[in-house]
């Protein structure tokens, strides 16, 4: 952990803590959960193309299911202590103060299972609304802001350092872009354009 992700996470954590905060970005985290998570995208991309939404369920559930076995995997390998374990010493003596929300974590920090999570399902998204033309900037930016907000959400809440969710971010979208390329390849989306009929 460098400096500057130390600096970033109390920045966070403790100098944005206050009740308001506590209720739309600290619960913000809950949409990071895949149960809550994968059962909104579907509904979603149910009301983004319904010709081609196994298509798009399939995407959905490969990168899901991907992400989560490389997730699992880079956790196991790396063990990395979070922000409760790395302080525990200047918290004991009262130094530093986290602002700890829902469970108390100790390990398996890197990379965050939260951002990876939203940040798959928020690139499935984007990735099937363009395909069927149904993304404009205002409802992309939305999913990306949504996206950004639960992954900070896991530094305010306790759970994690910046760099946590940057990985997780970084890897939910990288598989699911993949994955997403790799459906479209085998489902090419059909053309739009209607022809006209002479007589």
């Amino acid at each position: 952990m460098n400096e500057l992700d130390r600096q970033l996470f109390f920045a966070i954590n403790h100098g944005l803590k206050c009740g308001f905060n506590d209720l739309w970005l600290g619960y913000a985290t809950w949409l990071g959960n895949g149960w809550i998570a994968f059962p909104i995208t579907v509904l979603v991309l149910l009301a983004i193309d319904r010709r081609s939404f196994w298509w798009n369920i399939l995407s959905l559930a490969l990168a899901g299911v991907v992400a989560g076995i490389a997730l699992n995997l880079i956790k196991s390998a790396l063990h990395e202590p979070r922000p409760l374990t790395v302080f525990a010493s200047d918290i004991a003596v009262g130094r530093v103060y986290i602002n700890v929300m829902f469970d108390k974590l100790y390990y398996y920090s890197f990379p965050s299972g939260h951002a990876q999570t939203i940040f798959t399902v928020a690139t499935v998204l984007m990735w099937t609304g363009m395909r069927a033309r149904k993304i404009n900037f205002w409802s992309g930016g939305t999913i990306v802001i949504i996206a950004i907000i639960v992954g900070i959400s896991r530094v305010y809440c306790g759970a994690h350092f910046p760099s946590d969710v940057l990985g997780g971010a970084v890897l939910g979208s990288g598989t699911a872009l993949v994955c997403c390329f790799g459906i479209g390849r085998l489902h090419p989306q059909k053309s739009q354009v209607k022809t006209e009929r002479t007589f």
